[in-house]
């Protein structure tokens, strides 16, 4: 990550058209077509209200925000969403710092178990981090109907 020094903070409304870009540049980096992207725009778009109710983090390289995460608690689990990092940062520990800092927010909230419906894409990732492959859940978009996304679990102790 260079000599730049990743530093996380909660996010504030105000982020949300910065968040809501680097989703969509996360998520159009993979390559899908533009009939999906277009579809996923209401999921892609972070506003300002989603980040005053939830829990919202985002990393920034000095005044350049370049990723964030949201927890939400969930009957008893944690679900980790919109985890994402503007492609410019993949590959250089942006995500591995964020994942880290979202465990840490879990066990000083509350441990437990933390649920991710990943991208497909962003399978080897998780996997990576150690989360613990669990299943799928349907997803399906025009023309493939049959697409899945792979659910991960971690269980986050306090220690």
């Amino acid at each position: 990550m260079s000599d730049l020094e990743l530093r996380i903070r909660r996010a504030l409304p105000g982020d949300s058209d910065r968040l809501s870009q680097i989703a969509r540049a996360a998520k159009g980096h993979w390559g899908y077509p533009e009939a999906w992207l277009t579809a996923w725009e209401p999921i892609l778009r972070i506003k300002p209200e989603y980040v005053e109710r939830e829990l919202v983090y985002l990393g920034a390289l000095e005044r350049d925000v370049v990723g964030f995460y949201v927890l939400e608690p969930r009957a008893g689990r944690w679900s980790l969403e919109h985890f994402w990092v503007d492609p410019r940062w993949h590959g250089r520990g942006v995500g591995r710092r964020l994942f880290a800092h979202a465990l840490d927010q879990i066990r000083a909230i509350e441990p437990g178990v933390m649920m991710i419906e990943a991208d497909p894409y962003a399978a080897g990732f998780y996997a990576r981090m150690g989360a613990q492959r669990w299943g799928t859940v349907a997803a399906p978009v025009e023309g493939d109907p049959d697409r899945t996304l792979p659910v991960f679990e971690v269980d986050v102790s306090a220690q």
